[in-house]
């Protein structure tokens, strides 16, 4: 195995046999170092996704085309919710224990997805009253089984209570885009078995990339004795480790997946919210699809602690197979932005033009498993933990990456006995060559799962 000490690069033990002779060496002395679980020790600092990836997410894949399923059912099952698509009764009035037609809209507004998991018997609320008469809904028991009609669904239900007649006007109406709530089943005494609603998985794919180093040095120099290292040969091999480990970050944050001409590039995490997401801007709030990553663009002035407590009840909520606790990538900027919390007024609710009130954020600094500090930010919804991302500059500064390590993995291409995680290949130059020249190569991709799990932030014109 290949150490690292005091910043030099000390050969050991040869892991692999040569690329060319049955006893572990070529004529040539070319010979392979397995590097891959100790490149992401190499100065942690510099590129902190490869290292938790490394750490805490990694997976080999057999195929450079790896494929991967995707469970959504939970925001299905969890959430639930729908809106009605018509009039009940043509607009008048409904009575108690009488059975209507119903046509509700093809996709719940809470899962964007189709409401095939509403069946015979389910019981579910329909909000009858907006907020500005009072809070009141009439109860409805799904009587028969459900058609889905491609643009709607539509069944029989029957009324089974409605809200007090003190509520006055609008109490027993139905009406179109009146939201609804399913809220348990109700069947008869002796009835057999309900209907079967299942979910199947999605599936997605991505692609290893090829990343390839290379350190070259004249037999001349590396027989000279230089000033300023002890051995320049080891200085070199440790700066091409780091930039090597470094091309990979660089990928696995802003790559977009593709293969032209036979070459395959990686998905990276930044690239694939850039890619098939739109920004949410302003004061908007985000909005749950399912397969898309939140993206949200906001002015300085934006970020208040409103905003950001709205925006997690989304990030964080745990229908959507998420983890309690993310990590977050910052740029410079944005870290000192997170700084000032408490400080200036930045976190504040504006009351006028003049005027602010401070709010107190539960933060902490905590020294990470891996190398990093990190500045833990703790809200009633989740946990940001954020470590700087030096890679974030330029156009990227203003960025914050929240990712969901629990849904992405690093994946090395590992199969029939041979590994392409970061390896190093001595003596790659031509044999006539008076030089020693050395490579280092990685084969592997990202996947990205539940994007919906992740969410970029740029500050705009915080810089």
């Amino acid at each position: 195995m290949a150490t690292v000490t005091a910043g030099q690069l000390k050969a050991t033990n040869i892991t692999a046999a040569a690329t060319s002779a049955d006893y572990g060496q070529a004529p040539d002395q070319r010979r392979l170092y397995d590097f891959g679980d100790r490149v992401a020790e190499l100065s942690p600092e510099e590129s902190p996704f490869f290292v938790y990836l490394n750490k805490m997410s990694k997976s080999p894949t057999n195929d450079p085309v790896f494929r991967f399923l995707e469970n959504r059912s939970k925001i299905d099952w969890t959430t639930r919710s729908f809106e009605l698509a018509a009039d009940v009764n043509g607009g008048s009035a409904v009575s108690e224990g009488t059975q209507y037609s119903f046509t509700v809209d093809d996709s719940s507004s809470g899962s964007a997805t189709d409401v095939n998991w509403l069946q015979k018997g389910m019981v579910f609320a329909v909000q009858v009253l907006d907020a500005a008469v009072g809070t009141a809904y009439a109860t409805v028991r799904v009587d028969s089984s459900v058609t889905d009609t491609g643009s709607a669904n539509t069944f029989t239900g029957r009324v089974i209570s409605l809200p007090s007649s003190s509520f006055s006007t609008g109490y027993n109406v139905l009406s179109n885009n009146d939201k609804c709530q399913v809220i348990g089943t109700s069947f008869e005494e002796g009835t057999g078995s309900p209907d079967v609603w299942s979910k199947g998985l999605d599936d997605d794919y991505g692609y290893t990339q090829i990343f390839k180093t290379a350190a070259e040095m004249t037999n001349t120099a590396i027989a000279t004795n230089l000033r300023g290292y002890a051995n320049e040969w080891n200085r070199i091999w440790n700066l091409k480790l780091r930039e090597h480990k470094v091309d990979i970050e660089r990928a696995m944050l802003f790559g977009q997946r593709n293969r032209v001409d036979s070459i395959q590039y990686s998905e990276g995490i930044v690239g694939h919210v850039i890619k098939n997401s739109a920004p949410t801007s302003g004061d908007a709030n985000l909005s749950y699809v399912p397969g898309t990553a939140y993206n949200r663009t906001l002015a300085e002035g934006e970020f208040t602690y409103d905003r950001l407590l709205t925006d997690f009840e989304v990030i964080f909520d745990p229908a959507r197979g998420g983890s309690s606790a993310k990590l977050a990538l910052a740029g410079l900027p944005v870290m000192s932005l997170f700084n000032k919390f408490g400080a200036g007024g930045l976190i504040k609710e504006t009351n006028d033009a003049n005027t602010y009130q401070q709010y107190n954020i539960d933060k902490e600094y905590v020294e990470g498993s891996y190398g990093h500090k990190l500045l833990a930010v703790n809200t009633i919804h989740g946990d940001l933990n954020l470590v700087r991302e030096p890679l974030f500059r330029g156009f990227s500064s203003a960025y914050m990456m929240i990712v969901d390590m629990g849904q992405v993995k690093y994946r090395p291409l590992v199969g029939n006995g041979l590994n392409r995680d970061t390896h190093i290949i001595t003596n790659v130059q031509q044999a006539d060559e008076d030089l020693r020249k050395d490579m280092i190569l990685t084969e592997a991709g990202l996947e990205i799962n539940l994007p919906e799990t992740h969410c970029l932030y740029n500050f705009e014109a915080v810089t």
